[in-house]
């Protein structure tokens, strides 16, 4: 499997309501992963869509922790471990991703490349 690591663009973000994404939660998803920030980078002639799903609160930032220790903490750690390693906050647990996210159009990220696809690196 080739996969080689490439710097992308971020053309799109913007976070969306689970419930206006599908009619049924998909599996693995918990109660308390009610929104999606979805990620659209290009790498060359490369499109690399990503999802990270958390909770937003009322005052745009979201929790870090969560009440159990499950696949639900390892997605919210990563949002978190996204926002550190891309330097667009140093404060995760203050920052407003809402306003935050019209920030993102533009920044430069990498991303892993796999001949059907990609992902963006997250450390």
């Amino acid at each position: 499997m080739a996969e080689k690591k490439a710097k992308a663009t971020i053309e799109d973000a913007r976070i969306a309501k689970i419930s206006d994404l599908w009619k049924r939660k998909p599996r693995g998803l918990h109660f308390n992963d009610t929104d999606a920030l979805i990620i659209t980078a290009k790498a060359g002639s490369k499109k690399i869509t990503e999802t990270f799903y958390f909770c937003l609160k009322p005052d745009g930032t979201f929790n870090v922790d969560t009440v159990s220790h499950d696949g639900s903490h390892a997605r919210r750690m990563r949002l978190a471990n996204f926002l550190k390693h891309y330097k667009i906050t140093d404060n995760v647990k203050g920052y407003n991703l809402a306003e935050g996210v019209k920030k993102l159009k533009g920044k430069s990220i990498d991303v892993v490349l796999l001949e059907d696809g990609g992902y963006i690196y997250v450390p």
